[in-house]
């Protein structure tokens, strides 16, 4: 046999499957790289929410402990004598009011 006779000849059709079976695996290799993509930004944007949320409840936990000294009768006393001027009443300064009940108007109902 000769050389020429030894090298055999694919099949037909033998190179566009191959270029099929490449193109195939190239889009399941994208596919796979685009939705890794997608899983690393969400766990980003968990990270940057967990972060945010954290800041949020150190910011809560400082307002509220910021609202209770605010309201603390001590604090308030001081605010008012201080800042304002205002000063203790004393009990026989204190004038009671009473409400008198009006009557509804004709054709009003209560």
């Amino acid at each position: 046999m000769s050389a020429a006779g030894r090298h055999r000849r694919a099949p037909a059709g033998t190179s566009l499957l191959l270029l099929v079976i490449v193109g195939v695996f190239t889009a399941l290799g994208i596919a796979r790289v685009h939705a890794s993509t997608r899983v690393l930004g969400f766990g980003a944007q968990i990270t940057d929410l967990t972060e945010e949320q954290a800041e949020l409840l150190d910011k809560r936990r400082r307002l509220g402990a910021e609202r209770a000294y605010l309201r603390h009768p001590d604090q308030i006393r001081e605010v008012a004598r201080d800042r304002l001027g205002m000063i203790p009443m004393s009990p026989d300064v204190m004038q009671s009011i009473r409400l008198k009940e009006v009557a509804p108007a004709p054709g009003e109902d209560r």
